[in-house]
């Protein structure tokens, strides 16, 4: 498949789930939703393991710390959806965009172009005004 396939891909589930996410924890305690979205992980999960790889290295460490940072991230937004509209919140928190950016920026060594400080002043300002 292709980077756009792929980029398409990621922009509708993650936009589905955040939807989702609105209506599930609108209606349960964080804590609820957060323990029945794993019921969700783990069915894909064992779905796609006869395709993992279990060696133990320095990235697999990290991809099992992923999981508890979604998990806090996700309750959080599952507190918040309890507070206010998805039209508003799912702007918001797209924010955490850029803190890849800035992490990419200090601790890869990647560079900070005039394009992307002006598209993360742009992006700031659309946020602003859809929220």
């Amino acid at each position: 498949m292709s980077p756009l396939a792929y980029t398409v891909i990621c922009i509708l589930m993650w936009g589905i789930a955040v939807f989702v996410m609105k209506l599930a924890g609108a209606r349960l305690d964080p804590v609820t939703t957060a323990v029945f979205n794993m019921f969700g992980y783990v069915a894909l999960g064992i779905f796609l393991l006869p395709r993992a790889s279990f060696a133990m290295t320095h990235a697999h460490i990290l991809a099992v710390v992923i999981g508890p940072i979604f998990i806090v991230g996700n309750m959080a937004f599952y507190k918040l959806s309890q507070t206010g509209h998805v039209s508003t919140l799912a702007p918001l928190t797209a924010l955490n965009l850029v803190i890849p950016i800035v992490l990419g920026i200090l601790f890869l060594g990647e560079p900070l172009t005039l394009r992307k400080g002006a598209g993360i002043l742009l992006a700031i300002g659309a946020i602003y005004l859809l929220s």
